[in-house]
């Protein structure tokens, strides 16, 4: 059964994304999975220490505080939702893409720093966000929940077509309007006049690359007429215009993965990465 996974550690960022977990549980009509990993193995530093079973017992029994606190945050925040939780021992990124290779959607806190093993630091979530299959959403700390746009980077080739039908699909879904961002080179305009453009160049240039956003996303319109879309299409650094664009009121940015690497960092894509590191709202990233 297709359902909304999030990953807690008893951290004040781990409530934050418990919170838009379960909103998006109500939002999307699926029931709320709450997950919590510890390990009992010592690290490679350490192979012949024996961690006692008190220890082991308090890890676990810290774990499971964790998941019940949070199911209780989840329940208050979307009422009518159906919540279940489990404890796992593992690693918590392997843990979070065992459970959530089927799961619609997997939510994550960041630079958590609960003694749950500190489970979601930023590499915990860096990883899931690249290796998971479909949806992951990242909550930063301190992020509030608002009405303001959605905001999605849109190339003017298929790269961004998953990204771009969540974030349409999502913005049908909440009553949003949706800030779609194009840059057509990534200098700025300072930089355009410093190679020998002027303005009326510029202006023709970005004139072309609106009509190719517009056709990219005329399809996506018809599907969902009753979304208003904004088009940012600007000479500019594509994930500097993304959080610029996000600055005033965003609820959400929503982010293809574009990585081909074999490495973590590299299935993500710097882009992604660098609004992931950036964001002071939560970051869906996409990939199909």
């Amino acid at each position: 059964m297709s359902l909304i996974l999030v990953g807690v550690d008893g951290s004040d960022t781990s409530k934050d994304a418990v919170k838009w977990a379960a909103k998006a549980a109500a939002a999307e009509k699926l029931p709320l999975k709450i997950v919590a990993a510890y390990t009992s193995t010592t690290s490679d530093y350490a192979p012949g220490l024996v961690i006692p079973q008190d220890v082991i017992d308090a890890i676990r029994a810290e774990a499971t505080e964790a998941v019940q606190k949070a199911a209780d945050i989840a329940r208050e925040e979307a009422d009518g939702i159906e919540v279940s939780g489990s404890i796992v021992e593992g690693d918590a990124a392997r843990v979070m893409l065992e459970i959530g290779e089927h799961a619609h959607m997997i939510v994550l806190g960041t630079r958590g720093l609960g003694s749950v093993k500190g489970l979601f630091l930023g590499s915990v979530s860096t990883s899931v966000a690249a290796h998971a299959k479909g949806r992951v959403v990242i909550v930063p700390a301190g992020s509030t929940d608002n009405d303001g746009p959605i905001v999605v980077g849109v190339d003017d080739s298929a790269t961004s077509d998953p990204a771009v039908a969540e974030a349409y699909r999502q913005a049908g879904l909440r009553n949003r309007e949706l800030t779609a961002v194009h840059t057509w080179t990534p200098l700025d305009a300072d930089a355009l006049h410093g190679f020998g453009l002027d303005q009326a160049e510029i202006d023709e240039m970005s004139r072309q690359a609106v009509e190719a956003v517009s056709e990219r996303m005329a399809g996506y319109s018809e599907d969902y007429p009753d979304v208003e879309v904004n088009r940012v299409v600007i000479p500019e650094e594509p994930a500097k215009a993304i959080l610029a664009a996000a600055e005033d009121g965003a609820s959400m940015i929503v982010m293809g993965s574009r990585g081909r690497g074999g490495f973590t960092g590299l299935l993500l894509g710097s882009r992604s990465q660098k609004v992931l590191h950036h964001a002071h709202v939560p970051v869906m990233i996409v990939r199909k």
